[in-house]
């Protein structure tokens, strides 16, 4: 395998359209309508603490593999340019991007070339430059490749805030669709083990998390999300990431239909539910066909399935019973009980102010005993900012 030489602007356009497949924010039914997002390929808009939108300079050392998966636009058999970045220039290319101010963080990641480890150790090396030469102490996402030695995850834990390793399928038959190659219990769920054991050990300032592709394998939106409920049991991770398939050309998988945006993203939504709204993943309503509704919401699909459960007065109910409604999330939720130790609900204006969706909310709520029945139950656009803050 060659690797060709190029400047390193020229690198970091093409290393940096090849971090794509590795997502850390938005979903992609947000990202593909506003060109904001596409102004370079290798700065990336990823959700950060209580709903903000930070800037990370995203990026691969190498797009070199020795890996074969059958979705990915860098395996071995794909015919383009191969190229690295020594761990000294992808150092100095992002400082020059965080001292203009035009990125907020650091998202590294690799192909695998010669081997895990080899890979890993010139990650390993950049980051450690930023931290001890450049006494940078700003944020970095560091990528765990498949069967990384537990000394180099070890160094990793010491200097990144956030680990993560891609787990892609929700267990080995579907990984077998993608990537034969791969091994998922010794090489990926092995992985996650061992950065869960170090995070468990010291948490990490932005925990841990791993990312699924969505649509290429034939699983079904209802095993994907009752095996997270499980990572988030088993592991204590911060979140889990959903991408959706799109066809590359010059890959086995270049013939697949795409995965719909707003399937990954009703994916989002019902993983919200589990892992902050106190639902089972025996709550969330699925189609016939194991998926979930593209119609509607999954909060809404399953206050359409569980009318017994509405109306709720606002002005009476619990924590727990404001957050089954929808439109009413954490915060709002929040804010009803604070407001209502000051004064009692009587109109949707009021309610409006505290932050919770009203369209969404009145067909199932009471004010003071009243009833405010909105016509229809269609489900609105979906909403940036309603994402960032969970207010579903």
């Amino acid at each position: 395998m060659m690797i060709k030489q190029l400047n390193s602007w020229e690198k970091l356009k093409i290393l940096g359209e090849g971090s794509k497949f590795d997502v850390c924010g938005f979903p992609s039914i947000f990202t593909k309508k506003k060109k904001k997002f596409q102004r370079f390929g290798f700065i990336y808009p990823a959700v950060g603490r209580k709903g903000s939108c930070v800037n990370l300079f995203k990026v691969l050392q190498s797009n070199a593999c020795e890996g074969n998966c059958f979705y990915c636009a860098n395996r071995k058999d794909r015919n383009f340019s191969r190229i690295e970045f020594s761990p000294q220039e992808l150092a100095k290319l992002f400082l020059l991007y965080y001292k203009k101010g035009l990125v907020n963080g650091l998202f590294l990641s690799s192909a695998i070339y010669q081997s895990s480890d080899k890979s890993e150790e010139k990650m390993l090396k950049t980051i450690e430059l930023l931290r001890y030469k450049y006494s940078y102490r700003g944020y970095i996402h560091y990528k765990i490749l498949p069967g990384t030695s537990e000394s180099l995850i070890e160094g990793a834990w010491r200097l990144a805030d956030r680990l993560s390793i891609n787990l892609e399928a929700p267990g080995p038959k579907y990984l077998e669709r993608l990537s034969p190659t791969k091994k998922f219990s010794s090489q990926l769920l092995e992985g996650l083990k061992k950065i869960a054991y170090f995070n468990e050990k010291k948490p990490l300032r932005a925990g841990i998390t791993t990312q699924l592709v969505v649509g290429a394998a034939g699983e079904t939106d209802k095993e994907i999300l009752n095996f997270s409920f499980k990572l988030y049991e088993n592991y204590k991770l911060w979140r889990i990431y959903y991408s959706a398939f799109m066809p590359i050309l010059q890959t086995p998988l270049e013939e697949l239909p795409p995965c719909p945006l707003m399937r990954e993203y009703r994916l989002y939504q019902a993983d919200f539910l589990l892992r902050g709204y106190n639902f089972s993943p025996e709550e969330i309503p699925f189609e016939k066909d194991g998926n979930l509704s593209l119609k509607y919401d999954p909060k809404l699909a399953w206050a359409l399935k569980n009318p017994h459960r509405f109306p709720v007065e606002i002005n009476k109910a619990e924590f727990d019973e404001l957050i089954r409604v929808p439109g009413i999330g954490k915060i709002s939720a929040k804010r009803i009980i604070e407001t209502r130790k000051i004064h009692r609900f009587t109109n949707l204006n009021e309610l409006k102010e505290t932050g919770a969706v009203v369209k969404r909310a009145q067909n199932f709520i009471t004010l003071s005993g009243k009833f405010y029945p909105a016509p229809g139950k269609s489900e609105p656009e979906p909403d940036q900012q309603l994402f960032l803050w969970e207010e579903i």
